[in-house]
């Protein structure tokens, strides 16, 4: 089960992390969200289906990785593991993510997009408010940074979120990006 603490910075990283994203589209016109650097990049519109796509699905890898044996691990273990992750880097280039993650023109609109991921974030939300679930002692192996348990799989939704926010803000400063 999550310690308060726990739960607490959880709840609080996905509330900010929400904003975070609501904060970097803000006045972004349709004709802007649409706008690709480059075939290889995604555009505001891509980014916001993905994580709207996303966040549910990370959710789910959590409630996966429940029906696998716990495995407790000691504190010690936990830090050197955790340790591991904050020093790996996560490679950036062009836009990857499995293919059920990848934008495919789900949304007509930015708004439906946006939409859309509110209700994928009120979701995560109420799973971290609820969720009794020993999160920490079952794990499923990320691609970059190997095991990873339940905490750091929510955890790692909300900051999914502040990343994907950092290159919207990231194309909105490009000097070929559409004026409104």
């Amino acid at each position: 089960m999550l310690t308060d603490l726990e739960r607490q910075k959880a709840l609080g990283l996905l509330n900010r992390s929400r904003q975070t994203l609501l904060d970097a589209v803000d006045g972004v016109t349709e004709n802007q969200a649409r706008w690709k650097p480059a075939a290889d990049r995604w555009s505001i519109l891509e980014y916001v289906e993905h994580l709207a796509v996303s966040d549910d699905g990370l959710i789910e890898v959590i409630k996966r990785s429940l029906a696998t044996p716990a495995r407790p691990e000691t504190e010690d273990q936990r830090q050197e593991r955790e340790t591991k992750i904050k020093e790996t880097p996560v490679p950036r280039g062009a836009n990857r993510a499995p293919e059920m993650l990848q934008p495919g023109g789900r949304f007509a609109s930015l708004q439906e997009a946006i939409a859309a991921f509110l209700a994928a974030r009120e979701r995560s939300i109420e799973y971290a408010r609820s969720t009794q679930e020993d999160l920490r002692s079952h794990f499923t192996d990320h691609s970059v940074l190997g095991p990873l348990d339940g905490y750091q799989w929510l955890m790692g939704n909300a900051r999914h979120a502040e990343t994907h926010a950092a290159h919207i803000r990231e194309l909105r400063t490009m000097a070929e990006f559409p004026q409104a």
